[in-house]
């Protein structure tokens, strides 16, 4: 692993230019201030005629940045970041000579920069222009946030007393190795009664609070983990539960993702409560390399598991698929694709392998596809989806994505996931449950939005499930402005 010391006047600021560096170099190890790195830079700021200079220099290359200063708090602390993590990127681009796909970004949520710049009073066009001459993003990544911003712009948005729903269930029947999610595997079962109880007196005093808040829900979502990782009666307990949330909500998914985890007994339970949209979600069709990262299903028990919930008549079901498994070429990822053609489901996501330090990944890196592989798998899983008459409606980034690439949910029109987008968007509130589960709520003060964490660990979540409930409570008690929709 490379290392590089980094000597800044603005530590605070070395997380945000180490996100540039790994882009370029990988996993590296950042020594703020301290000798002994492969690489040595030189970070240097200076205030002049009320504009902020940035410099970084490393060997004989260097690069500058500028900005003007706001006098806005909280708007000169966000441009200060962003001069930090251009002057490096502009640094890397010099000295390694190539432009990533997605140039100096490296946040989750790039179609928010498009937004911003529409808010402005830009059309969608010359903001999505701007975004490209500020972080040099390639053609083809600007044309895709230029269609996931037209889809969702057909979209009903949430209305001021609207809140989403999240429901999260983290217990799956085996840890897949690219998981980096605080999820238990199910084992012995023994706490699986104690959370859903536990989850089903959050639920209730979560249904409380959106009465007294005068709060309408408009989309539901269980997650995970794997909600049908539940046996069947306690996954019936928890949608009982939560029907009240459920039948006020245009769309409600809940994630079937595992195929292994899916019956008759549990796709009624879904049925009865009137769910809209499952995902039965095979990630490849290749069953050596579902054996390698840990599925322990195979091709066949996906298609078993797609044919039995449409005999029993759902109507939208999802699929995802990862590109740049460990072992796969672009012939095999195309397979998966073909194969999933034939099936027919009406959305699909293309995830972009993401290598976390809490997964068990780096154990096969040396039989994982290059970056420009995995950017012909992306661009492969596009095609598809335009063949099957799909459009990209949402997409998020992460940290280690193979190839500097991203994950892209395309549908049919008329069955985008409303929910993804306001999630990934953050253009709604968001009351969630469960060990994990992030609350949100927005505020109308420059995107302002304040969180309740509930606890990850699920047995101190079942043992302090009160106090959750008391975070949201104490969370929408709060008076910072209007809540935005």
């Amino acid at each position: 692993m490379k290392s590089v010391s980094l000597y800044t006047c603005a530590p605070q600021l070395s997380n945000d230019m180490a996100e540039v560096l790994r882009v370029y170099m990988g996993n590296i190890t950042l020594l703020v201030n301290e000798p002994g790195g492969d690489f040595c830079m030189t970070h240097s700021e200076e205030i002049r005629d009320n504009t902020r200079f940035v410099r970084i220099v490393m060997a004989d290359s260097a690069a500058e940045e500028s900005t003007k200063l706001t006098g806005d708090e909280v708007i000169d602390k966000r441009l200060r970041r962003r001069m930090a993590k251009l002057c490096t990127y502009q640094l890397m681009k010099k000295h390694f000579g190539f432009t990533p796909p997605w140039g100096s970004l490296t946040g989750i949520r790039p179609t928010r920069l498009v937004y911003a710049e529409m808010e402005k009073g830009k059309s969608l066009d010359a903001a999505a222009q701007e975004v490209q001459r500020i972080f040099d993003v390639s053609d083809e990544k600007l044309a895709i946030m230029r269609d996931i911003i037209t889809v969702q712009q057909t979209l009903p948005q949430p209305k001021p007393d609207e809140i989403d729903i999240y429901i999260g269930i983290p217990f799956c029947v085996s840890r897949c190795a690219y998981c980096s999610f605080l999820s238990g595997e199910v084992g012995k079962g023994e706490l699986l009664k104690p959370y859903v109880e536990a989850l089903e007196r959050e639920i209730a005093a979560s249904i409380a609070l959106l009465k007294e808040k005068n709060l309408r829900p408009r989309t539901f979502y269980m997650g995970g983990g794997t909600p049908t990782s539940l046996p069947a009666p306690l996954l019936s307990r928890v949608l009982h539960a939560a029907r009240p949330l459920m039948d006020q909500c245009s769309e409600v998914t809940v994630e079937a993702g595992r195929p292994d985890t899916i019956d008759r007994d549990k796709l009624q339970s879904l049925k009865d409560a009137r769910v809209t949209r499952i995902s039965v979600n095979p990630q490849t069709m290749h069953d050596v390399t579902l054996e390698k990262i840990g599925r322990r299903h195979t091709c066949r028990q996906t298609e078993e598991a797609y044919h039995l919930a449409r005999e029993m008549g759902f109507s939208h079901i999802n699929m995802d698929l990862i590109a740049g498994l460990p072992g796969e070429n672009l012939s095999m990822f195309q397979d998966t694709l073909a194969w999933l053609k034939n099936l027919a489901p009406e959305s699909m996501t293309v995830h972009t392998l993401s290598i976390k330090r809490a997964s068990l990944l780096h154990l096969w890196e040396a039989s994982l596809p290059d970056g420009e592989m995995v950017a012909d798998m992306v661009r492969a899983g596009a095609l598809a989806a335009q063949e099957m008459h799909m459009q990209p409606y949402y997409l998020y980034r992460q940290k280690y994505m193979a190839g500097n690439q991203e994950n892209v949910g395309y549908a049919l029109k008329g069955h985008a996931c409303v929910y993804n987008i306001d999630m990934m968007e953050e253009t709604a509130n968001i009351l969630a449950m469960g060990a994990g589960a992030t609350t949100k709520r927005l505020f109308d003060r420059k995107g302002f939005i304040k969180r309740a964490f509930n606890v990850s660990d699920i047995r101190q979540y079942i043992d302090r499930v009160d106090e959750m409930v008391e975070r949201k409570r104490e969370l929408w008690g709060e008076n910072e402005g209007t809540v935005l929709s």
